[in-house]
């Protein structure tokens, strides 16, 4: 992130922080305050809907007790039970007069029932007169200390009859030994709802059977049936809409006012960036021009003060760091070459030393006259010639080393490559098989940019040393099979490929794995120790990778270089 990004998003943070969390705190006390309020508004309904409940309820059971105690139905009734004259004519008459008095009284439903649980007259029901009905009867003898009790009760409806929850109240009239029940209430419907809850903003529905736990805005009213058990609740809910304009009003301005804080941030960020931040994206373009490797060029800044030092001291210590590299360049390389030139004297020791044996063992022969002086001449000439050859290679592989040059990067089909150091080895004991990883095949893959010759020198190297070592395994362990030497080439993820070399030689000792990409560090019988030193500068300078692990059996060699070839930091280097 750019400093003029962040400085932009530094002021827009200390605009709109404070306007946000004004708006929050706002927001939360609205909410806190309006809460509190509906919850008052609340229960002050859920009390006026349980007292206009119980007032009803008693004005219902006062109008059947004045109607059990008063009204000639009713007593008539009495009269014509204890007569023994209430027939069939009597219960049609009173059928057809009960629905004027349950009109009057206010009620849904009413019915007269007698002691034994004969219905008598049904208001709601005409059909029900002459069956049976038990509970009325009971309930009316036995009421709950409420006086009300809600029950389904069935009515006739113009589709047929329903079962309909009801209010009901009762009341008993005894004459001689008769007796009879009233029974009525009011079936809980919208009507029965109407003007519960009084309050604007407050309603009042109906829940049959238990109801869970009421909502946040919510308070549930049970309605008892018979037995004590709740058959319905009347719960009182309040709306939130009042809360939800006002948030919403609310949320707007926030946003209003956070939209011009974040207005006026930005413009003062982008006055403040261009007068301020200007010398410091200079100072950081030429810091990072730095850190890429270029080194010239003195840094030129506006303004005085603070930016004009920081410019100098970053100007002064841009010239002691170019002066430096050259030194440390210098100094690294003397080191190099002297610690080369050390392993050269070692290497160059070793061959010396039988060549001197065998000069000095001829010498000795012929002072002697042995008479095996002639094969003695030839088995010590082999020797010398020998280590003469060592020496020579040694010297060439130094002279190679030494004298690589820079890369010259071209288009490259890595395929071709492989296909062709693999075929300079077919006739070997171990010769090597190649294949593309995954789908792709070979004339899919992309070209690399690298230089061909280096790139095949180091493919030579590493199938050479994968052949020797597979070889060597089988003629030292012949029962654990044939050697075998496999070259996979794939393309790898972030623009490179990649070239694996597996064997199944023995593996590289222990003691020279730390050490193994250096000069003169091999394992091998007759090697130099200077093709994977090579390999590994070669695939380096391009910018790449050379690594290895161990197999079960044998080992893997990996070169991974990128398709775009060395960069241009690497090439000056090379070339310096």
């Amino acid at each position: 992130m750019s400093l003029r990004l962040r400085f932009t998003v530094a002021m827009l943070v200390c605009g709109l922080v404070p306007v946000l969390g004004a708006g929050a705190l706002a927001r939360a006390t609205l909410i806190q305050r309006f809460e509190r309020d509906d919850n008052q508004r609340r229960e002050a309904a859920a009390a006026r809907v349980e007292r206009v409940l119980a007032e009803r309820s008693t004005s219902r059971r006062r109008a059947l007790e004045r109607f059990c105690a008063h009204d000639y139905l009713v007593d008539r009734t009495l009269l014509q039970l204890e007569a023994n004259r209430f027939d069939e004519g009597a219960r049609a008459e009173l059928t057809s007069l009960l629905p004027e008095v349950r009109d009057a009284l206010g009620l849904d439903v009413l019915s007269l029932v007698r002691g034994d649980g004969t219905v008598l007259a049904s208001a709601h029901y005409p059909g029900l007169a002459g069956s049976r009905d038990v509970e009325t009867f009971a309930l009316a003898s036995h009421a709950p200390p409420s006086g009300r009790w809600v029950r389904a009760v069935r009515v006739r409806a113009p589709s047929g009859p329903v079962d309909r929850l009801v209010v009901e109240s009762a009341c008993v009239r005894r004459r001689g030994g008769h007796a009879v029940a009233v029974a009525g209430g009011e079936a809980l419907d919208a009507r029965w709802l109407d003007g519960l809850a009084g309050d604007e903003g407050v309603r009042a529905r109906l829940v049959i059977g238990p109801t869970a736990d009421a909502g946040r805005l919510e308070r549930a009213i049970p309605l008892r049936g018979p037995r004590g058990d709740v058959v319905a609740s009347v719960v009182v809910s309040s709306t939130d809409r009042g809360l939800r304009d006002l948030v919403a009003a609310l949320d707007a301005l926030t946003l209003s006012a956070a939209l011009v804080a974040a207005l006026v941030a930005v413009g003062l960020a982008l006055v403040l960036a261009l007068t301020l931040t200007r010398s410091l994206a200079a100072l950081a373009a030429a810091a990072d021009r730095v850190a890429r490797g270029e080194k010239g060029g003195a840094l030129t800044v506006r303004g005085g003060g603070e930016i004009a030092r920081v410019a100098a001291a970053f100007n002064r210590m841009t010239s002691e760091l170019a002066a430096a590299e050259k030194g440390l360049r210098r100094a690294e390389r003397l080191a190099a070459w002297r610690d080369i030139a050390r392993q050269m004297a070692h290497e160059i020791k070793n061959p010396l030393t039988p060549i001197q044996m065998a000069i000095e063992m001829l010498q000795k022969a012929k002072a002697r006259a042995l008479p095996d002086f002639d094969e003695m001449f030839d088995e010590e000439s082999r020797i010398v010639l020998s280590e003469v050859a060592r020496l020579r290679r040694l010297v060439e592989d130094f002279s190679r080393f030494a004298r690589l040059p820079r890369p010259r990067p071209e288009p490259v089909d890595v395929p071709e490559v492989v296909a062709h150091v693999v075929e300079l080895h077919a006739a070997r004991a171990a010769a090597p098989t190649w294949r593309v990883e995954g789908d792709t095949r070979a004339q899919d893959l992309p070209t690399v940019k690298a230089d061909r010759d280096q790139l095949t020198q180091v493919l030579v190297n590493l199938v050479a040393n994968a052949c020797d070592a597979a070889e060597e395994r089988a003629e030292e362990r012949p029962a654990e099979g044939p050697p075998r030497v496999e070259v996979r080439v794939s393309y790898a993820p972030g623009g490179r490929m990649r070239v694996a070399v597996d064997d199944n030689g023995g593996g590289i000792p222990e003691e020279v794995r730390a050490r193994l990409f250096e000069p003169y560090v091999t394992h091998k019988r007759g090697g130099t120790g200077l093709g994977l030193a090579i390999a590994y500068r070669i695939v380096t300078e391009h910018n790449g990778s050379l690594t290895w692990e161990a197999l079960s059996p044998g080992t893997r060699f990996v070169v991974e270089v990128p398709l775009s070839g060395p960069s241009v930091t690497v090439l000056s280097t090379v070339e310096a």
